[in-house]
């Protein structure tokens, strides 16, 4: 199915997501009135700026409904992929594990504390790896890349009648072996952002002093040094999972 341009999705026009509506970078923003928080006094500008990835990756975890005891691969490095993980230990996963093709940022999560192990998305022995470390596989995969290679490694790296959830947004279409879903009889859940009341939980986590967020974050950048920053984040080489922009730099 094509949805015609004249036809609104609710999300192409959130902030942060739609080409016509702004998002960082942006001096002033207008939002609705409903939809704006407090920060309390004793939360940083910077770490105000960390509540919004923060609710992406608490909204995946309670859509994947991990319990105490669960098994965790969580697919994706990134900034949304180590705070779900971080999330999935909080919840009482019993073994949480990130896949990255970036040695860098795969062995950052096992030194962050927030994964137990780190799998190489490009060693062809992963699958087996998984198989004998879980027996039979993950009861949960978090996908936080959203390729088709990254797709494919949730469907098939999670156990027979697992949950998948979907994090990682595909640009375009992406072909995948639905038959893997079909025959193991998977839930495949897809999440997009957070409710409000996610978001307000993370600002009072962080409030709370219950989650540090400040050590996923990498370097602080002025407004010149933005274009380095992208590069650094997009490079496959460079450990850096989260760059914030300051403009009083």
């Amino acid at each position: 199915m094509v949805i015609p341009s004249t036809v609104k999705v609710p999300w192409t026009h959130a902030v942060g997501l739609s080409l016509d509506n702004p998002g960082a970078l942006t001096e002033k923003i207008k939002v609705r009135s409903d939809m704006v928080l407090k920060v309390p006094d004793n939360v940083s500008d910077e770490e105000a700026s960390m509540v919004e990835p923060t609710a992406v990756a608490l909204h995946g975890i309670h859509l994947a409904d991990v319990k105490v005891g669960s098994k965790v691969l969580v697919i994706g490095g990134g900034i949304i992929g180590l705070l779900s993980a971080m999330f999935a230990k909080k919840e009482g996963a019993s073994f949480v594990a990130v896949s990255e093709t970036n040695l860098k940022r795969g062995e950052k999560a096992v030194s962050l504390g927030v994964a137990d192990k780190y799998y190489n998305a490009t060693d062809e022995n992963m699958l087996n790896e998984v198989i004998s470390d879980t027996n039979g596989g993950f009861d949960i995969v978090i996908e936080c890349c959203g390729n088709a290679s990254a797709v494919t490694s949730s469907l098939v790296t999670v156990r027979p009648g697992g949950v998948v959830v979907l994090v990682g947004v595909a640009t375009g279409p992406i072909s995948i072996p639905t038959v893997v879903a079909v025959m193991n009889e998977l839930t495949v859940k897809g999440a997009i952002a957070y409710t409000k009341e996610e978001f307000a939980t993370c600002l009072d986590l962080i409030s709370n002093k219950q989650i540090e967020v400040m050590k996923f974050v990498d370097d602080i950048v002025s407004y010149d040094e933005v274009q380095n920053a992208y590069l650094r984040l997009t490079s496959g080489n460079d450990g850096a999972v989260k760059i914030l922009v300051s403009p009083n730099k």
